[in-house]
């Protein structure tokens, strides 16, 4: 499975948060390709053992990192 997640300049972010959840579940998750789309930042997921629900939970992950970092004035 391919998932497109929309994310900001640095890959390294949301690599940190891939291989967490990767540790945590036993997943083999990776970026495939990292890109900007008219502005807007765009990481290509890939796993053959992802399934809907960790797509989920990993995108809820990705939003408390997000806010985690607004609060931080990082983003």
């Amino acid at each position: 499975m391919k998932i497109d997640i929309a994310t900001w300049d640095d890959p390294e972010d949301v690599q940190n948060l891939i291989d967490t959840y990767n540790s945590e579940n036993n997943l083999d998750i990776k970026i495939v390709s990292f890109e900007n789309r008219g502005g807007t930042f765009f990481a290509t997921i890939e796993s053959d053992k992802l399934t809907k629900e960790d797509a989920f939970h990993l995108g809820k992950n990705y939003g408390i990192m997000v806010e985690e970092f607004r609060e931080k004035g990082m983003l």
